[in-house]
């Protein structure tokens, strides 16, 4: 596991958290709109530091932020002014950045340092290891062009390790065509098997739920991250795509901590039962102080069972 534990004061809309967040390998966090879900994701995105550039996009960790909210440093500010806090718990170490309109430091266990280098030792990685490290999937209008021009740039080793073809069976799966293999052409495409025939189909044309699985598939497949971070997980798919979405990624070492508003995930994710999951049922309350309580993937499988009417689960979960 890369990040045990998150503690963040005055970040986004979040004024202080009552109790540090303890994140498992596979964390799960739900939680009613602006409950800070969105936030606390997004300051995980910062490392493995806010000034090494993020894999996907190729911006900075914190400029990516700032383009995501398209405004300044100053929409990452609680009430857009002061210093954000934000301390990871990394191994056995504290790292910690601080962000304000003037600068951005970063202390390792108290020093100021660059957090980066100290997990570049940590984990005997290059600047280039600690880019693929973290790989961060927000929910944006731009993400599906984003992964395709890093698919694009991984081809050969997608291909060179039958990720092309495997990935193309997945999808098979969970839909009612069959494919053979993924294709780089322009856009990319799947070629589709017909009785006396193929022919290539635009992957986009299988909505962008089919699209986004593929394309995050295939970057967590070859560059085999450290820590996997998605916001809105189930965004466009069908609920048969996240059960195997779930089970491919129960097979996989990769910390994982994604945010969801989604029923089906939740039953899924009681019967897949990936090892160490936790639920992390976020509430703001009025004064911007973030809580929280674990939910273990028994306790949520007794709220399951307890609640038949789907309209009250949603309330017992707060989704």
């Amino acid at each position: 596991m890369f990040v045990s534990s998150l503690n963040i004061e005055e970040f986004r809309g979040i004024k202080a958290c009552d109790k540090a967040l303890k994140f498992s390998n596979f964390t799960i966090l739900i939680g009613k709109n602006n409950a800070g879900k969105s936030s606390i994701l997004e300051a995980l995105s910062l490392l493995p530091d806010p000034k090494y550039l993020d894999y996907i996009t190729r911006r900075e960790k914190l400029d990516n932020l700032n383009y995501l909210h398209q405004g300044s440093i100053k929409e990452l500010l609680y009430l857009y002014a002061g210093t954000s806090k934000l301390q990871f718990g990394i191994e056995s170490s504290a790292a910690i950045v601080e962000i304000s309109e003037v600068d951005t430091k970063t202390f390792w266990n108290k020093y100021e340092t660059s957090i980066g280098a100290q997990i570049a030792k940590l984990y005997e990685s290059s600047k280039k290891e600690l880019s693929e490290m973290v790989l961060f999937i927000p929910f944006t209008t731009s993400i599906l062009s984003d992964l395709e021009i890093r698919m694009k740039v991984l081809k050969e080793l997608i291909m060179k390790k039958g990720y092309h073809i495997q990935l193309a069976k997945f999808l098979n799966e969970c839909v009612n065509d069959v494919y053979s293999e993924l294709v780089f052409l322009e856009p990319l495409s799947l070629r589709k098997v017909y009785p006396d025939n193929n022919v290539y189909l635009k992957l986009k044309d299988l909505g962008s739920g089919a699209e986004k699985l593929i394309k995050m598939m295939a970057l967590f497949e070859v560059l085999s991250p450290k820590l996997i971070i998605i916001d809105d997980f189930e965004a466009g798919f069908h609920p048969s795509m996240i059960k195997l979405f779930l089970q491919w990624m129960k097979k996989k070492e990769w910390q994982t901590i994604i945010s969801t508003h989604s029923i089906d995930l939740l039953y899924h994710l009681a019967d897949i039962k990936i090892k160490d999951t936790t639920i992390l049922q976020l509430n703001k309350s009025n004064e911007d102080i973030l809580s929280h309580e674990v939910l273990t993937l028994d306790e949520l499988e007794d709220l399951l069972d307890a609640n038949t009417d789907p309209r009250l689960l949603l309330d017992v979960l707060r989704l």
